[in-house]
């Protein structure tokens, strides 16, 4: 049975970027595996964007990316894999490798 492109994605054929530290990437990325303990930064202009998990609103809890507050943000655990449609990733702290969509 073929590969569906879906699949191909989630496995990097298109490439992928690894970030560290306070690294950032501005490219359409399509899933995000978590190597190290990762706090992801939702402030300014350099923020990441994948407004469908940022609560702006502050009414439902902690905003996954985290914003100016020490109190807020998630922090994620290593060996998690996010998928969704992300046009920017910037971290606060961690290690992730980010699969680049075809």
């Amino acid at each position: 049975m073929a590969t569906s492109n879906i699949d191909k994605q989630s496995f990097g054929e298109a490439g992928a970027t690894m970030l560290t530290g306070t690294d950032s990437v501005t490219k359409d990325i399509c899933a995000i595996l978590i190597i190290e303990d990762t706090i992801f930064d939702g402030e300014g202009a350099n923020a990441s964007t994948w407004a469908e998990l940022t609560d702006v609103s502050g009414t439902n809890g902690k905003m996954l990316f985290r914003s100016d507050s020490a109190a807020d943000g998630v922090t994620i655990p290593a060996g998690i894999t996010l998928y969704g449609q992300f046009s920017k990733i910037t971290l606060r702290s961690g290690t992730v490798l980010c699969y680049h969509a075809a």
